[in-house]
């Protein structure tokens, strides 16, 4: 049975898809979060200089989409057939582009 652990920030984000694709499979994951002030510590240690990170038995995939689409096939809910996994790819499309349509609002300053 293979570890894994997943890096990211100290938020949902990103890397939300692939805790509920551990919840939902029932599947053990170390979750590594960082806050803010340590990124710069720990970003040459990641593929990319990005997170979220999986690291399967100490190899590193980046990419939270490739990291959901690994987890999902890997835990059988990336559908039965090749269209059901086109169907499973659109949500998880729809929802990446619904978090980066949100993040910008998250990085602005309340000037009042």
């Amino acid at each position: 049975m293979p570890s894994y652990k997943l890096s990211y920030f100290n938020l949902r984000g990103f890397a939300e898809v692939s805790r509920l694709i551990f919840a939902a499979a029932g599947e053990k994951f170390e979750d590594v979060r960082y806050e803010r002030e340590q990124w710069p510590e720990h970003k040459a240690e990641m593929p990319l200089g990005q997170m979220p990170v999986l690291e399967v038995d100490g190899v590193k995939l980046p990419q939270s989409a490739a990291i959901a689409r690994y987890l999902a096939k890997q835990f059988h809910l990336a559908g039965k057939d090749n269209f059901e996994q086109a169907q499973v790819d659109a949500v998880v499309d729809t929802i990446y582009d619904l978090l980066k349509a949100f993040m910008p609002s998250r990085r602005e300053q309340d000037e009042a």
